[in-house]
């Protein structure tokens, strides 16, 4: 696949390469290898872009790109004007070949999600590494992988699925079974040293991490990050789609919904300063999204009171009252949002009567 092909193919819309990018959070990060490997399948995040705005308007042109709506050229004159509107000092190189890089690597991360989740609802049970032969410096472990078939489920494909480096324009594709029956024992055994053929960073199957439930990987990031931008960022989690699609049942697993202050770590015996919750305790149908967007801020600034093993967070707010209710995680490092309702404000004389209010 020459260069022409590339972006022809690539150019074109892909309902499930665009879902898989739409449900990533945005992110900062000041290197790339900030997040684990398979963190990034969850997480849109550019190294250097600290500000807010500036990754927003970098998701919303990276967006449109694997939409099939904006070609790496017109990338390419939109990204300049973004830089130094907004003064990024970019690191390793220009503006040229900063826009290629975050354009190649989106599109063909989510491209390769996309193709995976085909492949795994389209039942495919074998898949074939095939080389782009038209890369001006190939990379010789690749090209040895090249006809390379095994089962879908085979170990091999969860380190070595595409794009496996840097500019990597390998792919995988589905296979038949009398293909991998029929093929020498050379292209249906795995070679030595088949785990250390990716990258640093590139060692995990995007389209497996894309359909993971939750975005439990971006655990190590969030709890790294200072304890103020944390709680910055996560204010703009629960305004960003995937926490649209996480409230109404559609992404699984769990999601983090508020950050604990440093105080309140010491006060509840807890260790990790962010608080997940499953979609299962938001399941009050009485309130709309806009409300559960208030998480964060009924957390931070409600009043805290314990009972037994329980803990309840109640923010008053034109006499009606949200009340979020809190669990120790199992290992008791971090709190588990266990539902999240609006009362009346006469249910807080209640609350003060059975529970103890912890000073906050």
């Amino acid at each position: 696949m020459n260069t022409a092909e590339f972006t022809r193919i690539f150019s074109l819309p892909f309902a499930e390469a665009s879902a898989f990018f739409r449900d990533k959070l945005t992110i900062e990060s000041s290197a790339w290898d900030e997040l684990d490997g398979a963190a990034h399948a969850k997480a849109f995040t550019s190294a250097g872009a600290y500000h807010a705005d500036l990754l927003g308007d970098l998701r919303k042109m990276t967006d449109k790109a694997i939409a099939g709506g904006m070609d790496i050229r017109e990338f390419r004159q939109q990204f300049r004007p973004l830089v130094e509107r907004y003064g990024w000092q970019l690191k390793g190189g220009g503006a040229a070949w900063r826009s290629d890089l975050i354009w190649r690597t989106n599109i063909k991360t989510a491209y390769q999600a996309g193709r995976w989740q085909q492949f795994t609802e389209g039942g495919i049970e074998y898949l074939m590494y095939l080389h782009n032969d038209g890369v001006q410096n190939p990379r010789q472990n690749h090209v040895a992988l090249s006809g390379m078939i095994y089962p879908i489920n085979d170990p091999f494909w969860t380190v070595n699925y595409p794009p496996n480096a840097w500019g990597c324009q390998c792919r995988a594709v589905a296979a038949e079974k009398d293909e991998y029956q029929n093929a020498p024992a050379e292209k249906t055994t795995r070679p030595q040293g088949w785990e250390n053929v990716p990258s640093d960073g590139w060692n995990y199957n995007v389209g497996q991490e894309g359909q993971r439930q939750g975005y439990r990987s971006l655990t190590g990031k969030m709890e790294s990050m200072d304890n103020d931008l944390a709680r910055s960022w996560l204010q703009r989690f629960v305004h960003e789609p995937a926490f649209d699609r996480f409230v109404a049942g559609k992404i699984g697993g769990e999601f983090p919904v508020a950050v604990l202050r440093p105080d309140d770590l010491a006060l509840l015996g807890v260790e990790q300063q962010v608080v997940w919750s499953a979609a299962e305790a938001l399941a009050d149908k009485k309130l709309g999204l806009d409300t559960y967007r208030m998480l964060p801020e009924v957390i931070d600034s409600g009043e805290l009171y314990r009972r037994g093993n329980e803990l309840a967070v109640d923010l008053l707010q034109d006499k009606v009252a949200y009340s979020a209710t809190l669990l120790k995680a199992e290992d008791g490092a971090g709190l588990i949002l266990s539902g999240f309702t609006a009362v009346d404000e006469t249910e807080l004389v209640k609350r003060g009567a059975e529970w103890t209010l912890l000073a906050r």
